[in-house]
């Protein structure tokens, strides 16, 4: 399968069983979620993957909360998806190897994606940001992945 930056995706179990990060977004039993926005980084061959939420009202919480006390809001992005907004969680985002991507996220037959271009070059630009204030040793939740030990291994694996 061929990965595309901008669309969306599933993980499979077995990259959860792998990693065992008590912080990552794991797969629901009952249904198909969550999913992730994905784009490659092609320094390190690897896919990154970023959590999509529904609770778009949470995040705009949040976001409002960080500006009012003038804090960066780059970890959190509201997009429009399919005509809905949704919240890209780039605090929460890790590397992954395209072997361990289930599916795509298809609706109506179509692939579930980012298309505007200048919205996915801002996402693309906040992602590599969060990564190097990732590598740097930066924590934006107590509740975030460990991205850095995460890319290690899949890195290890290659």
């Amino acid at each position: 399968m061929e990965l595309k930056t901008g669309r969306l995706y599933f993980v499979s179990d077995n990259f959860f069983e792998k990693i065992n990060d008590p912080y990552l977004k794991t797969n629901y039993a009952t249904t198909s979620r969550p999913h992730y926005f994905a784009f490659q980084d092609s320094k390190a061959l690897l896919y990154w993957l970023v959590p999509v939420s529904s609770k778009v009202e949470k995040f705009e919480t949040i976001i409002k909360r960080k500006q009012d006390r003038h804090q960066p809001t780059d970890s959190i992005k509201i997009v429009k998806i399919m005509d809905e907004k949704r919240a890209l969680l780039f605090q929460d985002m890790f590397p992954i190897r395209k072997e361990y991507i289930k599916e795509p996220y298809i609706m109506g037959g179509q692939p579930v994606a980012i298309s505007d271009p200048n919205v996915l070059m801002e996402l693309e630009k906040t992602a590599h940001k969060v990564i190097s204030l990732l590598h740097r040793g930066i924590k934006f939740t107590p509740t975030q992945p460990d991205a850095v030990r995460i890319e290690k291994i899949m890195l290890d694996e290659i």
